[in-house]
């Protein structure tokens, strides 16, 4: 590559970053607010992603985009006190919510680092196990996400990272993306880095394979969600995708949005239930010595 050619794409790297950073920023009220609402369907998605990751007590984890606490809170407690967590996020905000939720649970093997994703301010060979759920496709140089968590991975440690499927297998992304910006003047993510682009199977392990792990794996999370009748089961999702986006409309706005996702599921009920789909997909891999 010619020398201007790289140092233009550093150029776009570092402001799709620091894009992702003011987004994630913007939402991290949100998340905070709705952490401890959802932690029961925030656990129905850690459970595999930590089976998977093969954790045990006494281990140091390492858990990347902790965002308000997950899957950081589950590890600390799988680890028991014998192991660590370090709970990490590109902003501060956010890990303000872990905090909150750790020092409510009286979870005291944590730790909490402000740390980029591609660029760890960690030691080589310093973990055991490094896990992230729903964080490696809001890297701009996802590659170098990867070979990150490889180089402070110990030889054999493995590592775990869970990814949206396809939008429209996720009921949830495909009304509340659809319909959502028809009201409100900011997109969800930054353009460049689509949730979903890990979605198509193979694409993680091919992935993970590319920076250098071994023995890679891939396999689909499926499940069917059904939220009752008449409940807005949406409004975290609408309000942790838009964050201050949403805050900003006019109430009569707000509410004409409300009403139009109420519409937009009602293809989705089914009696006194709505029937949605979800689908996540689980790479993992390991550090070569």
């Amino acid at each position: 590559m010619d020398p201007d050619d790289e140092s233009a794409a550093a150029v776009d790297a570092e402001a799709l970053k620091a894009a992702v950073r003011e987004g994630w920023q913007n939402k991290s009220g949100a998340w905070n607010r709705w952490a401890d609402h959802i932690a029961e369907l925030a656990e129905r998605l850690n459970a595999p992603l930590l089976d998977a990751a093969d954790l045990a007590p006494g281990q140091a984890v390492l858990d990347l985009a902790s965002g308000a606490g997950e899957p950081a809170l589950s590890i600390a407690r799988r680890i028991a006190a014998g192991g660590t967590v370090t709970a990490t996020d590109l902003v501060p905000d956010m890990l303000a919510g872990a905090k909150r939720r750790a020092s409510a649970a009286g979870l005291g093997n944590l730790r909490f680092e402000f740390a980029d994703m591609e660029a760890l301010p960690f030691a080589d060979a310093a973990y055991d196990r490094v896990v992230c759920r729903f964080g490696i496709m809001f890297c701009p140089q996802a590659h170098a996400a990867l070979a990150e968590a490889r180089r402070v991975l110990k030889a054999g440690g493995r590592a775990a990272f869970m990814v949206w499927g396809p939008r429209a297998d996720n009921s949830m992304f495909e009304v509340v993306q659809t319909i959502a910006p028809e009201f409100i003047d900011a997109p969800p993510f930054v353009a460049d880095l689509d949730p979903f682009r890990f979605g198509d199977e193979g694409a993680l392990a091919a992935a993970l394979g590319d920076a250098g792990f071994a023995s890679v794996e891939e396999h689909a999370l499926r499940f069917t969600p059904a939220p009752p009748a008449g409940s807005r089961f949406w409004q975290h999702n609408l309000e942790m995708s838009f964050g201050t986006a949403l805050e900003a409309l006019a109430p009569e706005r707000r509410a004409a949005l409300d009403a139009a996702l109420d519409e937009g599921f009602r293809r989705y009920l089914d009696g006194d239930v709505y029937r949605i789909a979800a689908h996540a997909r689980i790479g993992t891999g390991i550090a070569g010595g």
